[in-house]
């Protein structure tokens, strides 16, 4: 199948959307199930352990000092973040009521630092947000627009710590964002993704040390590609997975 014909046939499968081709701009809004499993970003990465709230200590002493009461959710809650969240009986005795971070697409931390501040039992401690270490955000290069002919911002826009964190490789490919390891795992950039679904997950920095070097290896594969190689990608696997999660205009962070 040729250029042309492959084109062609992409947009009469994709009736919602409009794409200008290297120029990246989806101009149709879609909703989609923006909840749906099937949309997570890089689904052979599994999410181990919990994302525990900024400020935590080391999970075994963090395990220790909490006790469950409630004050960082509280607070979350009152400051309309919502971010904390406490298991329940189906984690297991030992973690029963133990806060974390549940929904990183609706509900990320903001860094407020307000719950560090509060913690009664040392659980949390108080530090600055750049010397946070809940997780570790990882892009789906698949799936970043920035990755595939078009230009989205709304990720590194969102980030508390912006250009610390963000480093960007521009190309006729797009702006390519890569997060370095000043990530503090806050999940803002997952929020405000506009791709369905988002393009972005974050995992505990315990889950990062363990994948990073195959993670790193296949940004530098991706990297080093030659342009017919990176042309038959972006077209024929890439973007029409893009397109069939649509783009929210609503989630960009302006």
């Amino acid at each position: 199948m040729n250029r042309r014909e492959f084109i062609l046939k992409t947009l009469l499968a994709t009736t919602t959307l409009s794409f200008s081709l290297l120029g990246g701009c989806v101009n149709k809004t879609t909703t989609g199930s923006d909840k749906e499993g099937l949309l997570e970003p890089l689904p052979d990465i599994r999410v181990e352990g919990y994302i525990r709230p900024p400020g935590a200590v080391q999970e075994p002493l963090f395990r220790a000092r909490c006790t469950g009461c409630g004050v960082c959710i509280n607070l979350c809650h009152i400051a309309k973040y919502d971010a904390l969240t406490a298991s329940g009986l189906k984690h297991g005795l030992s973690d029963l009521a133990l806060p974390y971070i549940k929904d990183f697409r609706d509900h990320p931390c903001a860094l407020c630092m307000e719950c560090p501040r509060h913690c009664p039992t040392g659980a949390l401690v108080n530090l600055q947000k750049e010397d946070v270490k809940m997780g570790m955000a990882l892009i789906d290069f698949s799936l970043c627009f920035g990755y595939n002919g078009d230009v989205c911002l709304s990720c590194s826009k969102a980030c508390p710590l912006g250009a610390k964190v963000f480093d960007f490789y521009n190309s006729e490919w797009g702006n390519q964002p890569y997060i370095n390891e000043n990530c503090v795992g806050c999940g803002l950039c997952v929020k405000y993704c506009p791709l369905g679904g988002s393009a972005i997950k974050v995992v505990t920095k315990g889950q990062y040390e363990k994948i990073k070097g195959t993670y790193i290896y296949q940004f530098k594969n991706l990297m080093a590609l030659s342009n017919e190689e990176r042309y038959n990608m972006v077209y024929g696997q890439n973007l029409p997975s893009i397109m069939s999660r649509g783009r929210i205009i609503e989630r960009e962070y302006r």
